[in-house]
């Protein structure tokens, strides 16, 4: 799942995969909220769920995405 969700980031911010990790801040990686928002709508459609306002809100690492997809799919 983790690596899915790096994947995601990786294209969005066009960075090598290589270069993000769990722990990586999204916010650092140059993109802005738009991009962000898109990511967060591929994680949803890619593991069929919909993200709460609050819960993206909170959002700063794929770890962040990836402990809420797992609360929903589980």
């Amino acid at each position: 799942m983790l690596e899915k969700i790096i994947e995601i980031i990786s294209s969005y911010a066009k960075i090598e995969v290589s270069l993000i990790n769990d722990e990586t801040n999204i916010l650092e990686l140059d993109v802005d909220s738009l991009t962000i928002l898109k990511i967060i709508m591929d994680v949803e459609q890619t593991f069929s769920i919909r993200f709460e306002d609050e819960e993206i809100v909170d959002i700063r690492t794929a770890k962040d995405i990836e402990n809420i997809v797992f609360r929903k799919i589980v």
